[in-house]
């Protein structure tokens, strides 16, 4: 998987040699609704774009849905071709390009390699991903979202990894506060899950390393008072949970986490923080018998007490409340109640919608349904 990657506010520039290189006339531009234009990137990529054929396409949900891609995909593949997909906005968008690539050429769109009835053949059109929040790291990933119905899935093939990510920190200015605190808190997450995985690596964990240390000490001033050089931090600590997620991807509090986003509508970001510091404790009492890590349960405590020690705390005790207080730092709620979790039918229904064996067995502590619905309710 090869990726060109650029940080820096002058990136326009990075991006309009990139296009001169590629004789790019033709561009299919997937963003937001009105984040292109309050990002200042609509700005930014509007002298790159001049004299290209541009179609802009941002009639999608949050959450990329089946419909909106197959919606989409009947509509561009009728256009003139296009010679590259440029992609600007948070998480969602930069999915939605994802899959628009990997289906392009798909006979039945989603469905059909949801379901095994084809194989997921990418196109090989050139896709620049420009995020627009500093939390999902999908510029820096070889997978997507997609939902049909409230069912999540994962997307994942090595071609959809954009040939070039560009990281304008200038983007993350407007952001909205809650915005900017979720998408912070999902970067952070992502990190700690890469570091603890099962599947990390000595690359994955000094990539993951980095990044919580650069997201635990601009999280806040990047959400508060939007410091320069926070943005700056953030945005570089979020395409680094995004590179070490790549190699090892999310376990439990992620596969947990879309639950609570499509039944009660929290944002993905705040929903992992949730969860995160109750994990961690989870995490902490692994035994020999449920231990999924090969290296082994003390290796694991290693690590999840490297995590703490990172977030500045003695212990894995401390580290949890560390992570709720900068939850409520940063405005973010961290009780469950608030959005409607209340009783146990709820709880059975988060249950029920977030526990996939499949999906959190790259957790390094095995989790069974009982002990989920204990965590929950440690968050009531």
């Amino acid at each position: 998987m090869n990726q060109t990657s650029y940080i820096g506010n002058d990136g326009w520039d990075a991006i309009a040699q990139f296009l001169d290189d590629q004789d790019v006339r033709s561009v299919l531009l997937v963003t937001g609704r009105s984040s292109y234009t309050s990002s200042g990137a609509e700005a930014g990529l509007g002298g790159v774009l001049k004299g290209k054929r541009v179609r802009r396409v941002s009639d999608f949900d949050t959450n990329p849905k089946g419909k909106d891609i197959r919606r989409i995909l009947s509509s561009v593949l009728n256009d003139e071709p296009y010679d590259i997909i440029i992609a600007v906005g948070g998480g969602s968008v930069l999915d939605v390009a994802k899959l628009l690539k990997a289906f392009w050429s798909s006979e039945n769109p989603v469905i059909g390699n949801l379901y095994h009835e084809e194989p997921l053949v990418p196109d090989d059109i050139p896709l620049i991903a420009i995020p627009s929040t500093a939390g999902s790291g999908s510029e820096a990933t070889h997978f997507a979202v997609v939902y049909e119905g409230k069912k999540k899935f994962s997307i994942a093939h090595e071609a959809i990894l954009p040939n070039f990510s560009v990281i304008i920190p200038s983007l993350l200015a407007s952001l909205p506060r809650s915005v900017a605190a979720a998408s912070g808190m999902d970067a952070l997450c992502q990190a700690i899950e890469s570091y603890w995985s099962i599947f990390s690596t000595e690359e994955s964990q000094k990539i993951a390393a980095e990044a919580i240390s650069l997201a635990w000490k601009s999280l806040e001033k990047a959400v508060l008072s939007r410091a320069p050089h926070a943005l700056e931090e953030m945005a570089k600590a979020s395409h680094l949970a995004g590179k070490a997620i790549n190699i090892t991807k999310t376990t439990a509090p992620h596969a947990v986490s879309y639950a609570l986003t499509s039944f009660y509508g929290l944002q993905h970001g705040h929903a992992v923080g949730l969860l995160v510091p109750e994990f961690l404790k989870y995490n902490a009492a692994v035994t020999e018998d449920d231990c999924l890590d090969h290296r082994g349960k003390g290796w694991v405590q290693e690590q999840l007490m490297d995590i703490s020690h990172r977030l500045g705390c003695p212990n894995i005790e401390s580290a949890s409340d560390a992570l709720k207080s900068k939850l409520r730092a940063i405005g973010l709620g961290t009780s469950l109640d608030v959005i409607g979790v209340k009783s146990n039918e709820d709880i059975d229904r988060l249950v029920e919608n977030g526990f996939n064996p499949q999906r959190v067995n790259n957790n390094p502590r095995r989790l069974t349904e009982a002990e989920l619905r204990k965590l929950l309710r440690n968050l009531m």
